[in-house]
């Protein structure tokens, strides 16, 4: 079997390299390859609206099943790539077929991390439509939920069962929330507003066991739940590329074109490495804004474009009545300046972080499209406002006037 594309994974960069080869390459040779059982379909709604029953599973779907029957296109479903022969443009299947290509993308995307406790077997994870399903049947018949993480997904799951009336606990490690990427004064502003809406935290301790329907934590604190739901992130599936020879290193290391270290393959979405020239330093990205600008630009390298990546990723979330939008850099800055409100009814806000007088990043909470919009391009300027700091806090001054 022969292609000249050939993309392996199936997920937001593997489908939106697809839309864009059918776009630009419209006559090509294209397979897709998933050992997923569906067809392409969008993640985030599993932890909110699906799993509250408020989106059907025929919405999840990105395109009807006749989209993907095309003369020039194989999509083959419960399939994997066992390993790729590089100097051979070969893919050697789990089945002992092989597929010849002229160029690859490997957009696997990871799995979630296992935590390997006493009694954790029959915890449940959130990753697939079918894992989504499996909570969503945990919740109908339980009263008690114990989450172990929180993180996005961990706090958009608790949200959703709290919806439901499960009551739920998050058991986090740290001492406070969402670590990676906000500092401890706002974390504590969000979980306030979390716990007034009924998710209950347990901070700075970790699940050491469970047993049947009671967790211990390293405290020695008991937990009764009637589900166990574990979301401490994700491991990236480098498997492929380690069997094939490629450089791997938190991910597949690629370079500016999405290139791995082996000719004429690329890759694409969470398992990237990618350098980040804003930032300056390597970064492997789990949001779903880069899996599709990655998945787009590999696309268009494979098809003779030399464009290089530059791109600012940026995370959204939707948790009971709070939209939060983040981007940029918010961990390595001097200082940050707050615009907005920190209302617990409705926090309404925007930190916006600086380093040496130049924007860096933002986390914005119930704002408007037009704000968050000025600060991506502020970002992208790297616009120095040492001197208008003042302008930022006040809500009543359009930020799209320090782009002039």
């Amino acid at each position: 079997m022969k292609c000249e594309y050939l993309i392996i994974g199936s997920g937001i960069a593997g489908y939106n390299a697809l839309k864009e080869l059918l776009q630009i390459k419209p006559n090509s040779r294209i397979i897709m390859i998933t050992s997923d059982k569906y067809y392409p379909y969008d993640r985030p709604p599993l932890s909110k609206d699906y799993l509250k029953g408020k989106l059907e599973k025929d919405m999840l779907f990105f395109e009807s099943d006749d989209f993907y029957k095309r003369d020039n296109l194989e999509v083959m479903l419960n399939k994997s790539v066992e390993r790729i022969d590089a100097n051979l443009k070969e893919a050697i299947l789990n089945d002992g077929s092989v597929i010849s290509f002229d160029k690859a993308l490997i957009s696997t995307g990871g799995r979630p991390r296992r935590l390997n406790i006493p009694g954790s077997e029959n915890a449940l994870y959130l990753r697939s439509l079918d894992d989504a399903d499996r909570i969503r049947e945990a919740a109908s018949k339980g009263k008690n939920a114990l989450i172990i993480g929180a993180g996005f997904i961990g706090v958009e799951v608790a949200s959703s069962l709290i919806t439901l009336g499960v009551k739920t606990t998050v058991v986090e490690v740290m001492p406070y929330i969402w670590n990676t990427f906000v500092d401890e004064k706002v974390s504590r502003v969000i979980q306030q507003y979390l716990e007034s809406k009924g998710i209950n935290f347990i901070l700075n301790e970790s699940v050491k066991e469970i047993q049947g329907k009671i967790a211990t934590t390293s405290s020695g604190r008991k937990i009764e739940a009637d589900m166990f739901l574990i979301a401490v992130g994700i491991s990236p599936n480098v498997e492929l590329a380690q069997r094939s020879g490629m450089q791997v290193d938190n991910g597949i290391v690629v370079n500016e074109y999405l290139e791995t270290s082996a000719r004429d393959i690329y890759a694409a979405g969470d398992i990237a490495n990618i350098f980040d020239p804003r930032e300056g330093k390597r970064k492997r990205i789990e949001h779903w804004n880069n899996a599709e600008y990655t998945g787009k630009l590999a696309a268009r390298n494979m098809a003779g474009s030399r464009e290089a990546y530059n791109f600012i990723s940026s995370i959204w979330s939707d948790i009971f009545d709070l939209h939060i939008e983040s981007a940029g850099e918010t961990r390595n800055y001097d200082e940050y300046i707050i615009r907005g409100k920190f209302e617990l009814e409705r926090p309404r806000f925007s930190v916006i972080y600086l380093k040496g007088g130049i924007i860096k990043g933002y986390l914005a909470i119930n704002r408007n499209v037009k704000e968050i919009i000025a600060l991506n391009k502020l970002i992208q300027k790297q616009a120095d406002v040492s001197s208008k700091r003042d302008k930022l806090a006040d809500e009543s001054f359009d930020l799209q006037k320090l782009l002039i």
